[in-house]
């Protein structure tokens, strides 16, 4: 499937709200009891692979966690390789509404580069469908359909080193039945990376429409907060 780039692209008016079950949640507070622990690898139902990440105390190192409280996790870890977070594989139905959540931040030792994270769906077959992603602070994106993929990625790139805990959804909605895992990614590899926190997986009923209204907007990620660079959104 072609890559789908955002440039600026505003939902005023979303889908009303919908049922759905939460089938994974993680605020990572009772993680290796709500200590730190570097190139942590013991997650209640994730995996990490091909390098590293940091479950980091809030207060330690200068991070601070959603809530100002817990336990949270720098995805770039401490070997310079930042590592795949995955998940274990949920089914779904045709007409569900799948949806992976989490807060993130930049790196909040203020040091650059921005920084660049990317969240996957890994479908068990050939899936169907459509696709967006949804964020209270951000803006709420509908980019369109997929049809017969083994997977679909949203990178979220050019996130300025100190920009504050926000909330972010990636969703499909799939015309076919099948399962899916998750995989979560920071492209850096200096040691300080994407900050995430309270992360969920719900699978439910996709969303009764209202009035869609979009336009294009010159709508940055971040606006202001990104400090004046352009952040990107890609689908592949």
């Amino acid at each position: 499937m072609r890559n789908l780039l955002l440039a600026a692209v505003a939902v005023v008016t979303i889908a009303a709200p919908a049922t759905a079950g939460v089938v994974y949640s993680n605020n990572f507070d009772g993680e290796n009891g709500g200590n730190t622990a570097l190139n942590y690898n013991g997650f209640n139902g994730l995996t990490v692979t091909n390098g590293t990440v940091d479950l980091v105390k809030s207060g330690d190192f200068g991070i601070t966690c959603a809530g100002g409280s817990g336990a949270c996790v720098d995805l770039d870890g401490s070997t310079s390789d930042a590592g795949l977070v995955s998940s274990n594989s949920y089914a779904f139905n045709a007409g569900d509404r799948v949806a992976l959540s989490l807060l993130f931040s930049g790196n909040q030792r203020n040091a650059p580069p921005p920084d660049t994270f990317s969240m996957t769906f890994n479908f068990g077959g050939p899936i169907s469908g459509t696709y967006g992603a949804s964020s209270s602070t951000l803006g709420n994106f509908n980019f369109g359909s997929f049809t017969n993929q083994s997977s679909l990625t949203v990178t979220i790139s050019n996130v300025a080193p100190g920009f504050s805990m926000t909330d972010f959804t990636f969703f499909f909605d799939p015309t076919n039945g099948g399962s899916t895992s998750f995989g979560l990614q920071d492209a850096g590899n200096d040691n300080i990376g994407i900050v995430i926190d309270n992360l969920s997986l719900a699978v439910g009923a996709v969303p009764e429409p209202t009035t869609w209204a979009m336009m294009i907007a010159g709508f940055g990620l971040a606006g202001a907060a990104m400090r004046g660079r352009r952040s990107t959104i890609v689908y592949a």
